[in-house]
């Protein structure tokens, strides 16, 4: 483990108790319903944990907000990690294609309102370059919850936005990020069903939904 990865490990970062998040919702395996504002309890109930803390407390999920970024033709950004030298915690990111952008929330951010959106846009702006401007429509369209698939993805709900941009003016500020295109969904599943490429878990279980939504 690199100094990088090290430091960010100490920092406090953003979680629930499972006992708020449940306490009116049956706690199930991958999509939960958007009748349930979880947006709203984490909103009101959230703490801050040491992160290495939060990594083996099964008392805990830690919120992650995520976006799919999605431009005026319907075409969805996916994006390459660089496969050395990165300093992304999750080693199985390293070298994957995803079709999501956003990571933990830490003591550190501070915004107005909705500390979920506003911290994911933040990071949209900072790793892709799309600013506020740029942007016609946030919204939430799934919250995900796996208890089952990997010690990692225990600790952890997934808070799953779709991000409208009015242009595909990107450019990759984050220097983990190799490459980068918008693609239709007839291509994304050319891409799921060929050996050449390899995409990480997440990006495989939402296309379903992505799918779904913008047909």
């Amino acid at each position: 483990m690199n100094q990088i990865v090290k430091d960010k490990m100490q920092r406090q970062i953003m979680v629930v108790k499972n006992s708020i998040l449940f306490k009116n919702t049956k706690r199930i395996d991958w999509f939960l319903s958007v009748s349930e504002n979880f947006e709203e309890i984490i909103l009101k109930n959230y703490e801050y944990m040491v992160r290495w803390q939060a990594e083996v407390n099964t008392d805990y999920k830690q919120p992650i907000p995520y976006g799919v970024v999605i431009n005026d033709e319907n075409k969805v950004f996916v994006y390459k990690r660089w496969w050395i030298s990165s300093n992304a915690w999750e080693s199985r990111l390293h070298s994957k294609i995803s079709f999501w952008v956003g990571w933990h929330i830490e003591v550190d951010d501070k915004v107005s309102k909705n500390l979920l959106r506003e911290t994911l846009l933040r990071e949209v702006e900072e790793e892709i370059n799309i600013s506020e401007n740029d942007i016609n429509k946030v919204e939430v369209l799934w919250y995900i919850n796996d208890d089952n698939s990997d010690s990692y993805s225990t600790y952890h709900l997934w808070v799953a936005y779709l991000i409208y941009v009015k242009n595909s003016n990107i450019a990759l500020l984050d220097w983990e990020l190799e490459k980068w295109e918008f693609l239709s969904l007839k291509e994304i599943e050319e891409m799921m069903n060929s050996w050449e490429y390899d995409i990480e878990t997440w990006s495989k279980i939402i296309y379903d939904e992505i799918k779904k939504y913008l047909s």
